[in-house]
């Protein structure tokens, strides 16, 4: 087990990549602080995950709020008594460009997205430079390559990519280290959203398959165990990477 008696935090982590990463940290013998605003989507995971035997456990946290992600990092330390890992992965994704979008959408999507990331931060740092802890950043493909009609997104996610590499250089000297991971297309519920949307869901579905080199979008649980590796001891020597999950995509993008 990579992360055997480790205790790790995972925003967003009732559905899609979250979920993905908090079921592989779970497995991989990881103590899990599930955390969404959904208090039943929330508690469904941490019972999925062994909240029962204290494998698991449910914080109802809004990441756009500083109060709520403080308590987050003092409930997990009154359960656990330490943190190890921080995965900042709560997100939302608005499709409008620049002129289109609007100042109250342009600051949801940053508080959502890129301070949250900063805030969660901020707060957990103190506690994984006691155990020589280590953040994985949540990022997008999109913060690297670009994508039409995202703009607000687009921002938060290379903002985010370039944070990590702040991080990593500040806090290298305390023993934690800080990394990010870029997902491509996955199947979470937001992508199937998607190609519902679409006037030709299935006609979708097979053109956005055929732009992947290995013929198909990534699953949750990819993500999960790409996490594990850079949270666990094989990666002791990583710190300020990109880590693309993309299916190779963007290969001549």
């Amino acid at each position: 087990m990579k992360l055997k008696d480790k205790v790790a935090i995972v925003t967003g982590s009732s559905k899609g990549i979250g979920l993905g990463i908090a079921r592989v940290f779970h497995k991989e013998g990881a103590k899990v602080v599930v955390t969404c605003r959904t208090e039943a989507e929330g508690r469904k995971i941490a019972d999925e995950l062994g909240a029962a035997k204290g494998d698991a456990v449910f914080i109802k946290t809004d990441v756009t709020q500083s109060r709520d992600i403080r308590n987050m990092i003092n409930l997990t330390l009154k359960t656990y008594s330490r943190l190890d890992i921080l995965v900042n992965n709560a997100g939302y994704h608005l499709s409008k460009n620049a002129e289109q979008t609007s100042e109250e959408e342009w600051e949801f999507i940053q508080n959502t997205n890129l301070r949250s990331t900063f805030l969660c931060s901020k707060y957990a740092l103190p506690h994984l430079k006691k155990t020589k802890g280590n953040i994985i950043n949540i990022s997008s493909m999109v913060g690297v390559v670009g994508q039409p009609n995202a703009a607000a997104y687009s921002a938060t996610k290379g903002g985010q990519i370039a944070m990590t590499k702040n991080m990593a250089i500040d806090f290298a000297p305390d023993g934690v280290r800080v990394n990010v991971i870029c997902p491509g297309w996955i199947q979470t519920p937001l992508v199937e959203d998607w190609f519902s949307q679409q006037q030709d869901p299935d006609a979708a579905r097979k053109y956005i398959y055929a732009q992947h080199p290995l013929g198909r979008i990534g699953t949750i649980e990819e993500c999960g165990y790409l996490a594990a590796f850079i949270a666990g001891d094989e990666a002791l020597f990583i710190t300020g990477a990109r880590f693309d999950i993309d299916g190779g995509v963007t290969l001549g993008y």
